[in-house]
């Protein structure tokens, strides 16, 4: 069987935009290593969710690598936890937060504190809290995110969607990104006791957070520059870590991961796969994608079977700035190291998890681009959204993706 790398950018493709002419970004972007790939591969569109549904990154993830996240998702904390290098029990409650702006009134004015760029001073001054029988333990993730971990006797996993025992208390994510709502109060999902006792003690900690932060020295130069203060923390995600089929006993596969973003090492590391650190990939726009790709490679050779690779950088300038100019320069910058994969012997799948429209800033639930290279092709000469409208692969679903991948393997 020939190996297989699978390359997922995030919040890929896009919708046409006026200034663009009508054109999207992938579409106006110059990449020709990627359109010489599309031209050698099988093309066409791909949802992980059926239309209709709101795509989030881990549920997308989860649907491309063949997991049925109804199933096996543990909370988007568990993963975000696991991708940072935090040791979780089976009785540790994790959740994902992020830093955010409220005004008195606890109306949310940015959920994500006017893009901030680094919490961890932040998070060292509220790291360790205990309220009630409770501990909480506050790590900084990646720019403006955090992980809580709630240590303690009260435990209950029954589950909602994303979150397990308490409802999300960040309406950017629980009201469909609409602006001006208030902080949601955490409720308990079940009719448990111990479900009361987390969603009531994590209230309190956020209130009392809320408070230090507001109070924080470096708060207050953000607030004297004009700049929002990342004075409350946003809670989602809530879960546990659970059992689930390792990616070796599922597909016979040794598997590892490239990638700079903490949810995706995380989703690797509780699918079973090795991580690899990459100097230089960062997670955003900065990343080193040559690194990535020569890393991705390498691994191939010496005894990995398969690679997922990530790139997060479409999904952040399109969420974070709306920036269709700079989504557009970054994909230029990193077609150039797409050459390293033209003369590859394997399979080579290059897709996104879920559109980030610019003009949304926000998920969305239209199809993706996706090329399977490695065997056979359809002549789609471009890689983006109109072109591989026509692609032979049709319009499939994100859960198809592992099953085609593996056949295409067989084919010598």
């Amino acid at each position: 069987m020939r190996k297989i790398l699978l390359i997922i950018f995030d919040g890929l493709a896009d919708l046409p935009i006026a200034d663009l002419g009508g054109k999207t970004p992938l579409e106006m972007a110059k990449i020709p290593n990627l359109n010489r790939l599309a031209s050698m591969s099988m093309c066409g569109l791909q949802n992980a969710h059926p239309k209709g549904e709101y795509p989030s990154s881990d549920d997308s993830h989860f649907e491309i690598l063949g997991y049925d996240y109804k199933k096996y998702l543990p909370g988007r904390g568990v993963l975000e936890a696991l991708g940072i290098s935090i040791n979780l029990s089976k009785n540790d409650l994790a959740l994902r937060v992020n830093f955010g702006s409220v005004d008195e009134n606890l109306v949310v004015l940015d959920p994500r504190a006017g893009n901030i760029k680094d919490v961890r001073s932040l998070t060292d001054l509220i790291h360790h809290k205990k309220i009630n029988t409770f501990d909480f333990y506050l790590t900084a993730g990646l720019l403006h995110r955090a992980t809580l971990v709630i240590k303690g006797p009260a435990v209950s996993k029954e589950v909602h969607h994303h979150s397990t025992i308490v409802m999300d208390t960040d309406p950017h994510k629980a009201k469909n990104h609409i602006g001006g709502n208030k902080v949601i109060r955490p409720e308990p999902i079940d009719n448990s006791i111990e479900a009361k006792m987390t969603a009531d003690a994590l209230w309190e900690y956020q209130i009392k957070t809320h408070q230090e932060l507001d109070m924080a020295s470096e708060n207050e130069a953000r607030v004297l520059s004009g700049i929002l203060p990342a004075n409350f923390l946003l809670t989602r995600g809530a879960g546990f870590i659970g059992e689930i089929p390792s990616f070796y006993e599922k597909y016979n596969l040794n598997a590892a991961c490239v990638a700079g973003g903490h949810l995706y090492k995380g989703i690797a590391k509780y699918m079973g796969m090795d991580v690899i650190n990459v100097k230089g990939a960062t997670g955003d726009e900065k990343t080193d994608v040559k690194a990535k790709i020569t890393k991705s490679l390498e691994l191939l050779k010496h005894g990995y079977d398969f690679v997922f690779m990530h790139i997060k950088a479409t999904d952040l300038i399109s969420e974070e700035e709306g920036d269709f100019l700079k989504k557009i320069a970054f994909l230029e910058k990193a077609d150039k190291y797409f050459k390293l994969l033209l003369d590859y012997k394997g399979v080579l799948c290059i897709t996104g998890d879920h559109a980030t429209p610019c003009i949304l800033k926000d998920h969305s639930d239209d199809p993706v681009p996706i090329m399977i290279f490695g065997g056979h092709n359809d002549k789609c000469l471009k890689f983006n959204e109109k072109s591989c409208l026509n692609g032979g692969l049709g319009h499939i679903r994100g859960a198809d993706i592992m099953g085609l991948l593996r056949e295409e393997s067989k084919n010598v």
